[in-house]
Parts: C-alpha cells; structure tokens; sequence
C-alpha cells in the first residue's frame, strides 16, 4: 500500500470521522472516502463500521491498522537510516573477503556505493578462507565472500555463484587468440600459481595430477595483483576465476580463457553472515548490492 493511503486510514482511526481527518491531513473527504471504499473492495471486508458522526474500526480493520502502524514506524526507521548515511557518522561496512574478489569484484562495488552515499566508511580484510569464517562467526565482519568456503551452521550464506576457472593472460601472448584452452596446453609457457593458502592452488593441482600434467610455475604468491601483474611480459600466464578478471577483461587489460578440463573442480563465490546476525544497516545494503553483482556475473547460474 502507498504510504499516503496508509496515512490516510491512520488519522480517520484516529480522529474517528473522515472530515476531521481530512481537515487535519489537508485534503479533500471525498478523496479519503474513495480511499477506504476501494481499499474495502480490494480487500473484500468493510474496514470500518459507519456510525452517526463516527467511523469505528471492524475486526478486520482492527487488523489491518496494527499493520498500517506497524509499516508506517518502519517507514519512518528506514528513511531515517538512509538519510543517516548521507551524512557524517553514516554508517559502516566492514567486509572480509580474498585476495580474487579484492582485485576484482569489491573496488568497483564499493566505490560506486561510496559515490551514492558517501559518508558510509569500509573496513575490508583480505583473508584465507578458515580466517574469514573466523571474522564472520566471531562477528568482527558484518559480511564475507569468498571462495569454497565450507558449510557451517553458525554462518549463513546470503548468496551463492559458481565460478569458471580459466587461463588468463596478457592480451599479447602467443594463446590470446585462442576460445578456450586445456591445462595441458599451458604448461608449455611460464606459470604464475596460486600459493598454497589460497583454495585455488588445491583446485589446479588436482587437475593437474588427474590428468598428468605437470605445471611449472616462475612465481608463486598469495596476492591476485601480484599475479596479473606478472603477466605483463607477454609470455606468463595464471589460473584465476571469472569474476576476479571481468573489469581487467572488459578495459582490454588481459584475456580471460575457460578451461575446458573435466578435471577442474568448480569454484564456487559465496556471500555469507552470521546466522541470526542483525548487520548494520548500510551492510546490509551493501551486501544486497554485492548479490546483484553476482546474479548479472557471466558463467554458471546463481543459486541461493
């Protein structure tokens, strides 16, 4: 119902008569009288009873206002809360997330959501998957999102995508131009790998193993960037997910190649909370923010 009409129904219940609700609210009687016929109609139940010189609610309506007050203090906290973000003091988001997210993912969403309120202020850690369960359970974030994290009764997953693995590369090495690619193809070419902290390099050494592969990395490191950076020389190349390289992708940066392996496990992005949490209220929009980003991102579909 439109916040006019409910405020409507509010003042007749409380001044007990349609004029001097509308001489109180400003408007016309016969705007407020269709207002309760038609709300009367749609719900198929008379709200009110009409008695001489008083409106009186019916069972129905007696219902219905706890209901309307209830939205109408709602209301109220919602636009209060939002117009706090708007200034100073307005609000905090503190996000625990990895390395592939922060490198890809989280900027851009946070500084478009900075732009829109601005006085909203970010605490986000880069962690390894056990640690940012840690800081979701214990509380110290609102919110995380990560990688294969394990299921966990305390922690309750807002939003859930599956990721493809692919090759990545600068947009000048010899398999750009290629469509897709197989592991067995890459390890002809100089590897930048994920280090042994992050739940990717398990993934890629399993594959490898399964299908008799070895890979050669140069480097190894637990930080994305260090691992896109690498690839400037033309001739490295390194395993990262989809969405850790889309706007990489799309500014012409580096190429993004799928992996067409079978024996490639599928990463799974997950957005998570404490179970029973109540977050701030400028995390919780946030976090609705991130889950829109996540339906839109190419690949598998999302699942909650």
């Amino acid at each position: 119902m439109h916040a006019r009409i409910l405020r409507y129904l509010d003042e007749v219940v409380r001044t007990g008569s349609i004029r001097k609700a509308a001489a109180r609210l400003g408007v016309a009687s016969s705007s407020i009288s269709r207002q309760i016929t038609d709300l009367e109609g749609e719900l198929g139940s008379p709200v009110f009873e009409r008695m001489p010189g008083k409106m009186r609610l019916t069972a129905a309506g007696e219902m219905l206002i706890s209901h309307i007050r209830q939205t109408l203090k709602d209301h109220e906290r919602l636009m209060a809360r939002i117009g706090q973000m708007q200034h100073p003091g307005g609000g905090l988001v503190r996000l625990a997330t990895q390395n592939g997210p922060i490198s890809g993912l989280v900027p851009r969403l946070a500084l478009d959501f900075s732009e829109r309120f601005p006085a909203v202020r970010f605490s986000i850690n880069a962690l390894t998957g056990p640690a940012l369960m840690a800081a979701i359970k214990s509380g110290e974030a609102d919110i995380g999102l990560g990688y294969n994290l394990p299921n966990d009764a305390r922690v309750k997953v807002l939003h859930r995508v599956e990721a493809r693995l692919g090759a990545v590369m600068h947009p000048s090495h010899p398999l750009a131009r290629k469509a897709s690619l197989r592991l067995a193809e890459c390890a002809q070419y100089p590897i930048i790998l994920a280090d042994a902290s992050l739940s990717l390099r398990q993934v890629i050494d399993d594959a490898a193993l399964r299908i008799r592969t070895v890979l050669h990395s140069t480097v190894d490191t637990n930080s994305t960037d260090l691992m896109k950076g690498f690839l400037d020389d033309g001739e490295s190349l390194t395993f990262l997910s989809e969405p850790d390289v889309l706007d990489d992708v799309r500014a012409g940066r580096l190429i993004y190649l799928p992996l067409l392996d079978k024996s490639l496990t599928v990463q799974t992005l997950s957005l998570v909370q404490r179970e029973n949490a109540v977050p701030d209220f400028s995390a919780a929009l946030f976090a609705e923010e991130i889950m829109r980003a996540m339906t839109s991102l190419p690949g598998r579909a999302a699942r909650e």
